[in-house]
């Protein structure tokens, strides 16, 4: 009963003594100041009243004090319905504080839900249900709802609501001070249908027209009488300034206006506004004014001031919102675009010196490892020519003495001294061996190698190697066996004798027991000669290492033999050079298979080209054959002369080509055959040939004996029409080609 007393007593001390801080006591007050104005000094009052009670709810009773929230409430309410608007009141944080009685009685069906605490996006939506607000359809309802949402706090433009009783209201929000809000129903049923009634009595003319088409553009006009009074605008004038229907009238002041919008917070009153007012305060006359305002609500807009006749001004108001934030969006995208590209354009440009970097990083390895490689492969090379081009001076004293052991066992020797001359023809012939090896791996590898390609059938290479190589292997006890095999191939007759030569000497040295089988198989156009034996095998991981020069497998040996490592090296590297496959399939202890993958060739070239085999007649003596030796070292001449001579050949030695010809004159008689050095000091063999031949005027058979077994030397030997014999001379071949000589005599 105390605290309904004291409400009475605070209503009484309201309603007497602030009232007419609201204006309720002078009318024209009232139409000066607008609602928001009002509930602002409500909110003042309410503020001021409350400090003023503090005194006296500070001595009441805790029992009395616990009431007081209530009893604020329902001061505020009290407060609240003195307003002429129905309101709902609303804290900072968008809470609803209380409705009033007007707002109730708008809403009647959603009031009773209206409750404290209530937020405001919820209340929004709960008043735009109410069947009060004659609203289309629902799309309508949440359109109204999401607009009062989204308009919170913006001071955006009131919005005319029709009711289902035909009235009008105008729903704003309104600042109420210390960051509290209003949502504010007006009334303007009679400011609607009084600009209604205006329209429909107004007769139809020009003017009338023309009101009604400005009502419909875009464009904001207002115009203004020389005193600054308003005496026409149309309808998005109002609604761009952001006032409410009943906001303008016909002499409202441009200064009111201006109050009217700054005061409410739609607009900002110090910035580009300030210079709308100073214009309209300047005095004439003035040049047009053009300002861009932002609205508290983010709307822009193009304000444009221009005089009018007698001394009035026209104020335009268009929206220009849309074109701004395209060309800031426009202005945003080019800045990012202009950021990517620049990002990008640096990223690449630091890539770029990356790259620039790397290559010249790179190149510098590359010309660093070329320039070791070329110094490896001159070094190489360099090692390798003078192998090749030595081989004529490490060959002249083995041929030497290999002929001189021919001479001597040619002759009649004691059964001791006969023995040891075998034994050290044996150790020459071995020399000979290792030294041919190195000379083969020294050509092939210093490129002097050159195949001449051909068709033959294989056998022609097969049979000569079987003969050779058969003493050999039943003096091992091991059985060799050729499978015979009719195919021709296309291939070097030289290197592939090489290649099948140095297979087969490798798979006797490795085999034990057994023997060793070579023979072919077709594959489609190609044939696979194959060598296998039935020895040690060779473990995985050497069956590439077997390739190299000077790898041995000498642990793998059963017979403790230590060769040079260089058969395999001459076969990869002769194989390699015919263009030939070459692989091997090994299983320890079980054995070893080398292939040569090669092509088959054609069989009618092959016949045609008829090769003739090498001459193997023996030479069984020709008392009175005269032959004219050819050579500069004197031992080697010396060596030849007497194997010749044991032969029964007559013997006429000279030093070079000139003592040749001084020796033919001399004798008057031309010689049976010419053995010629074809390294002879300052000359070739076939030269001095050609000047021996032209000077007997006869075409005397000739046999050119050289260490140098490039295709060249014998090519111009072949040219010569002479036959070629390699160093060491062996005496069996020697003894053939004078066999081919007396044959040529005989002729």
């Amino acid at each position: 009963m105390a605290a309904r007393d004291a409400t009475d007593g605070a209503m009484s001390d309201y309603t007497m003594g602030e009232a007419a801080a609201f204006g309720g006591g002078d009318p024209r007050v009232d139409d000066a100041l607008s609602d928001n104005e009002r509930l602002r000094q409500v909110n003042d009052a309410l503020r001021a009243r409350m400090e003023r009670q503090g005194g006296a709810d500070s001595a009441r009773r805790p029992g009395e004090a616990a009431e007081s929230p209530g009893w604020i409430r329902r001061y505020v309410e009290v407060a609240l319905d003195a307003a002429d608007a129905a309101l709902a009141l609303f804290t900072e944080e968008g809470r609803l504080l209380a409705v009033n009685r007007r707002l109730s009685a708008l809403v009647p069906d959603v009031a009773p839900r209206l409750t404290p605490g209530l937020r405001f996006d919820e209340a929004a939506r709960l008043l735009s249900g109410s069947v009060a607000l004659a609203l289309p359809d629902e799309a309508a309802r949440a359109a109204w709802a999401q607009a009062r949402i989204d308009g919170r706090g913006l001071a955006a433009a009131p919005a005319a609501t029709p009711l289902g009783d035909g009235r009008w209201v105008e729903v704003s929000e309104r600042a109420t001070g210390q960051g509290a809000f209003a949502l504010a129903f007006d009334d303007v049923t009679e400011a609607m249908l009084s600009r209604r009634s205006a329209r429909v009595a107004a007769p139809v003319g020009r003017e009338a027209l023309l009101s009604a088409a400005l009502d419909h553009l875009p464009l904001g006009f207002g115009a203004f009488d020389p005193h600054g009074q308003l005496t026409f605008w149309n309808e998005p004038f109002r609604t761009l300034m952001g006032l409410g229907v009943g906001d303008l009238r016909e002499g409202l002041a441009f200064s009111q206006l201006a109050h009217r919008i700054t005061r409410g917070g739609a607009v900002d009153p110090d910035g580009p506004a300030r210079r709308v007012a100073l214009w309209v305060a300047a005095h004439s006359p003035r040049a047009p004014l053009t300002v861009e305002i932002a609205r508290r609500d983010g709307v822009l807009l193009m304000a444009q001031c221009r005089e009018t006749g007698a001394g009035g001004f026209a104020l335009s108001l268009t929206d220009v919102t849309a074109e701004r934030l395209a060309a800031a969006e426009v202005a945003r995208v080019r800045r990012t675009l202009e950021s990517r590209v620049n990002e990008r354009t640096a990223a690449l440009v630091e890539v770029n010196d990356r790259l620039v970097q790397e290559v010249a990083e790179r190149r510098a390895i590359e010309a660093e490892m070329r320039r070791a490689r070329d110094a490896a492969e001159a070094a190489d090379l360099s090692k390798t020519r003078f192998l090749a081009a030595a081989s004529h001076d490490l060959l002249q004293p083995l041929n030497a003495a290999k002929l001189f052991i021919s001479a001597l066992s040619a002759g009649s020797l004691p059964p001791e001294a006969a023995a040891i001359a075998l034994k050290v023809e044996s150790a020459f012939a071995s020399v000979e061996t290792l030294l041919n090896a190195l000379l083969d791996i020294s050509r092939l590898d210093a490129g002097g190698g050159e195949a001449q390609v051909a068709d033959f059938p294989i056998m022609r290479i097969l049979e000569p190697v079987a003969e050779e190589f058969r003493p050999v292997a039943a003096e091992r006890g091991l059985r060799l066996r050729v499978a015979p095999c009719s195919a021709v191939v296309r291939s070097d007759p030289h290197y592939l004798r090489r290649i099948v030569q140095n297979l087969v000497s490798n798979a006797l040295k490795y085999t034990m027991k057994g023997g060793v089988v070579v023979g072919c198989r077709r594959r489609g156009a190609m044939l696979r000669l194959e060598v296998w034996d039935s020895g040690v095998g060779i473990p995985a991981a050497e069956r590439r290492r077997v390739f190299e020069e000077f790898h041995r497998l000498d642990a793998a040996n059963p017979r403790g033999e230590r060769g040079m490592g260089l058969g395999l090296a001459i076969v990869d590297r002769a194989s390699r050079l015919l263009g030939h496959a070459v692989d091997i399939r090994s299983a320890e202890g079980a054995g070893s298979v080398f292939a040569v993958t090669l092509p088959l060739g054609d069989a009618r070239a092959a016949a045609a080209r008829a090769l003739a085999p090498e001459p193997q007649a023996v030479f069984d003596g020709a008392t009175g054959m005269i032959a004219l030796v050819i050579e500069d070292d004197p031992s080697v001449r010396a060596a030849t002369a007497a194997l010749l001579g044991r032969w029964g050949v007559d013997v006429l030695e000279a030093h070079s080509g000139e003592a040749a010809l001084a020796l033919a004159r001399q004798i008057g008689l031309a010689p049976d055959v010419l053995l010629v050095d074809y390294h002879l000091m300052g000359e070739t063999g076939v030269g001095v040939l050609a000047r021996v031949r032209a000077a007997f005027d006869a075409p005397i058979p000739a046999i050119v004996i050289t260490a140098d077994r490039s295709r060249a030397v014998a090519d111009a030997v072949a040219r010569a029409g002479a036959q070629l014999l390699t160093k060491p001379v062996a005496p069996a071949k020697l003894r053939a080609l004078l066999h081919w000589s007396a044959k040529q005599i005989a002729r």
